[in-house]
């Protein structure tokens, strides 16, 4: 009976691809990459429900793919040679979950380096990659200019930049939800604004911002309690081992960070009788004779094309 439970919480223990298996996986030849997958076969529980795709399998008359001795699938040695490494990756649908698996020769980086246009094509994917890293810090920086100390400006910064990782802001990603949940239960002023992750972002780093919009949370009692996140930031950053230079650096600058709305256009007096008489002209239009707006409205949601595709 022991042994039966033990086994039962193996199998409920047991993995999916989606959970286990490595998003992408390059391999030197055919025979390491196809041991990968024979292996993954037994780790993982849905392995067998996912379609493996991959070219140059080897077939007979019947459509049925040659096996080795070992199990392994033979494969066109045309097209997996000395040139290419073998990728094994995962397609992924969001909200679908892992729609296949590929296996596919890939070029060697030595051999695409030895080709004119091969060199090429690398170098246009590495320009973007190195724009990506370049920029990393400052895409969601409300003042671009406070981070410019973070541009990476030698070989080494470039190379040892980890895109998984968010950098100083990894802090804040990591530790803003805890923030306003420690808030949201201490003070009700704060819980109310129920903030998104951004528009707290935008409060913490300029003073302006959030005499403009939160004065109340800005000036409660005599304090500033986003001043108080910060503290709050910089201390949990240290109790935990994180680097807490972005909540450092934002108490030091946000007094200095000013808002500058933009003026409000004139806007005519309203006429509500003339946008009243619109109203009624516009749903008449929308409406041919013999049918109610309802109907119209559901027809038009049947039949539009972007909307099934964005539904989808």
């Amino acid at each position: 009976m022991a042994d039966e439970a033990n086994n039962t919480q193996t199998e409920t223990k047991q993995q999916t691809v989606a959970e286990g298996m490595d998003s992408r996986r390059i391999f030197p030849n055919v025979n390491e990459a196809t041991q990968y997958l024979m292996a993954s076969a037994g780790r993982f529980s849905d392995f067998a429900d996912i379609p493996v795709a991959m070219p140059g399998i080897v077939k007979d008359e019947n459509g049925d793919p040659l096996v080795n001795e070992d199990g392994s699938p033979q494969t066109d040695p045309e097209m997996y040679n000395d040139s290419v490494d073998v990728m094994v990756a995962l397609l992924k649908k969001q909200g679908a979950g892992v729609k296949a698996i590929v296996a596919a020769p890939v070029p060697k980086i030595s051999a695409l380096l030895e080709s004119e246009s091969g060199r090429a094509w690398a170098e246009k994917i590495l320009h973007k990659e190195i724009n990506h890293v370049a920029v990393r810090h400052l895409r969601d920086a409300e003042d671009p200019l406070s981070f410019v100390d973070q541009i990476p400006t030698t070989l080494e910064g470039y190379i040892t930049s980890e895109r998984a990782s968010g950098g100083i802001m990894e802090t804040f990603d990591a530790l803003y939800k805890g923030i306003d949940d420690v808030l949201k239960g201490k003070i009700p002023a704060w819980a109310k604004r129920r903030f998104i992750k951004s528009e707290l972002k935008k409060a913490l780093e300029s003073k302006g911002y959030a005499q403009e919009f939160y004065a109340d949370l800005e000036d409660y009692k005599g304090r500033s309690l986003f001043e108080s996140a910060l503290d709050l930031g910089i201390n949990a950053a240290k109790r935990k081992g994180l680097d807490p230079t972005i909540f450092e650096r934002w108490k030091s600058t946000r007094n200095a960070k000013t808002y500058n709305p933009a003026e409000d256009e004139d806007e005519d007096e309203l006429d509500l009788d003339s946008l009243a008489t619109q109203l009624i002209a516009d749903e008449g239009e929308a409406a041919p004779a013999g049918e109610s707006t309802e109907d119209v409205e559901a027809t038009d949601e049947a039949e539009t094309p972007a909307d099934t595709e964005a539904t989808a």
